[in-house]
């Protein structure tokens, strides 16, 4: 295949050899489907970079392409390039869909470093290169930035399949009568569901608007059956498939924290009760937090007929949240799993507890609720803070300040 790097543009090639020690095989194979034109379905384990090969050929083409339709940029004497005049391109170009909001945000905020070091791989070999705009319309989006990206669209735009089809059933569509790429990311979690039925529709509806079918490809770590996923990427139309043998090497093991499931020791004082709750009142039961019906936690005269009462003299839960404080406190990142944003919350605020015991700090009121405990943030005054919830009714502000915590260091788990 010779060196797939000579297919792009200098100044991409130059930045990429300065991060990156070579491609990845799935960057490889993914790089001679896309430059032919072809459809593609990516598969490959997580960090094998196939959102930048997605991406970085779809820029190099964006760059290349405003470089021939646009007037040359003189470089002004602060070094600064002139803006390209509005309306020179026909909108958007590349179109990326993310089934989930947050990662979204989270390309947007990798996207900046290819694009900030091609220009300065560009600059450095006298090379004038336009600036290639990203934009983002989610459910989260401000009417005020939606009609923007309308009147003013990015090169690149991120969105959902939902925000997707709004754009097609409204004015905004005459802004993709320009897409050449649609990028469809963790296509594994749409392929089989209702919310993927739509999103093919949406992806012909797309192709309807444009002169030529865009270029689809979809990428996932983890997709089976590959052969019925790459069908409903493509359509009608052939996709290559990218799969590159990969061997997973899995860390696991299950832990049990107390000897007895049905009959779990008391714990300590210190964290046998919430502080300031009454040492007398009952715990709650697996059935209480886990936010069980009553038919299930109703015992043998019950409905359900499960021939056994799920009520328990002790619990497990302070037993688990003593565990899993155990796990989380010596490491720098963890994330923890929950069956329902309610608990999500509820352990997120017995963690942080659990840590100012540890501490030996002031326990904050006991009639304050878990689930403000768990977006509590590190204020003056405020206990540490060991744990934020995540999940889908927290905002946008406070999600992705909880991932830019959890990236950074300054926080070290998330439910």
């Amino acid at each position: 295949m010779g060196d797939v790097l000579e297919r792009f543009a200098p100044a991409t090639r130059e930045w990429f050899r300065s991060a990156f020690a070579a491609p990845t095989t799935a960057q490889i194979g993914a790089w001679d489907a896309i430059s032919a034109g072809r459809h593609a379905l990516v598969v490959a384990p997580t960090g094998s970079g196939k959102t930048l090969s997605a991406f970085l050929w779809a820029i190099d083409s964006l760059i290349a392409e405003k470089v021939r339709t646009q007037p040359a940029m003189d470089a002004a004497p602060t070094g600064r390039k002139k803006k390209p005049p509005p309306g020179t391109l026909p909108a958007t170009r590349v179109l990326y869909i993310s089934p989930l909001k947050a990662l979204g945000v989270d390309v947007e905020r990798n996207l900046r470093s290819p694009l900030v070091g091609i220009s300065l791989a560009a600059r450095r070999l006298g090379i004038a290169t336009p600036e290639v705009r990203v934009g983002v319309r989610s459910g989260d989006t401000s009417s005020s930035d939606r009609r923007r990206l309308v009147t003013d669209p990015p090169d690149i735009l991120i969105t959902t399949p939902e925000s997707l089809y709004l754009m097609l059933t409204s004015q905004a569509a005459q802004t993709l009568r320009g897409v050449h790429t649609v990028i469809i990311d963790e296509i594994h979690a749409v392929a089989a569901t209702k919310r993927g039925a739509h999103l093919a529709v949406s992806l012909e509806r797309l192709d309807a608007l444009l002169d030529k079918p865009a270029q689809r490809i979809g990428l996932s770590a983890t997709v089976r059956p590959i052969d019925e996923v790459a069908r409903f990427l493509g359509g009608s139309a052939p996709v290559d498939i990218v799969a590159p043998r990969a061997t997973k090497a899995f860390d696991l093991k299950v832990v049990v924290p107390v000897d007895d499931m049905q009959g779990p020791p008391p714990m300590p004082e210190r964290s046998a009760t919430r502080a300031g709750a009454d040492a007398d009142e009952d715990p709650p039961t697996i059935a209480e937090v886990l936010d069980e019906p009553d038919w299930l936690r109703e015992g043998p005269d019950s409905t359900g007929g499960l021939g056994e009462n799920t009520e328990m003299t002790g619990s497990l839960w302070p037993h688990i949240e003593e565990a899993m404080a155990d796990r989380i406190v010596p490491h720098r990142s963890t994330i923890v799993f929950a069956n329902s944003r309610r608990l999500a919350e509820r352990l997120t605020g017995r963690l942080n507890e659990i840590y100012a015991e540890r501490l030996g700090l002031e326990i904050p009121d006991a009639t304050i609720p878990a689930e403000m405990m768990a977006q509590a943030g590190s204020t003056a005054g405020a206990p540490p803070v060991l744990a934020r919830a995540h999940h889908g009714s927290v905002s946008k502000e406070q999600r992705a300040s909880v991932e830019e915590d959890l990236k950074s260091g300054v926080l070290r788990c998330v439910v």
